[in-house]
């Protein structure tokens, strides 16, 4: 028979190897399910450690310099995922979008972690209705 203090040992052990497998798959996120290209092709050259980073170019291939400003609009509509049902945690989405003046930012979420998001920053501004010039990076929130 094993003894009380052993036993709880034994399952303070399990929970422990069982919060650290948990946590280890939650922080490095899922990749979320997506129909948006945009959101694919920068998911697939960032990863989930670089904060700050430029995805201008990403973005410009999607959303050339030149397009008429509903087009483009209709890009940033199309920019949303389909986070992870985890069992621990409620995943938060964050999208927004603002004007001032001619320019135009967007914020949208591409990929949720249970420390965190992961958001696609967009600058767009435009000069009689066309894209004169775009710029975008991947920002990290945690908490």
């Amino acid at each position: 028979m094993l003894s009380k203090g052993r036993l709880v040992g034994v399952c303070v052990g399990l929970f422990a190897i069982i919060c650290l497998v948990a946590t280890y798959d939650f922080s490095r996120g899922r990749v979320p399910q997506t129909q948006s290209a945009l959101v694919a092709d920068v998911l697939a050259t960032t990863t989930a450690r670089e904060c700050g980073r430029d995805a201008t170019e990403v973005v410009s291939r999607h959303i050339p310099v030149g397009i008429d400003q509903p087009a483009a609009e209709k890009i940033l509509e199309t920019i949303a995922i389909v986070p992870p049902r985890p069992w621990f945690w409620t995943p938060a989405t964050e999208n927004a979008t603002s004007w001032s003046g001619d320019t135009l930012e967007a914020l949208r979420t591409i990929k949720t972690t249970a420390f965190g998001n992961n958001l696609l920053r967009i600058h767009l501004t435009f000069a009689d209705g066309k894209l004169r010039r775009s710029a975008a990076e991947v920002v990290c929130r945690f908490g």
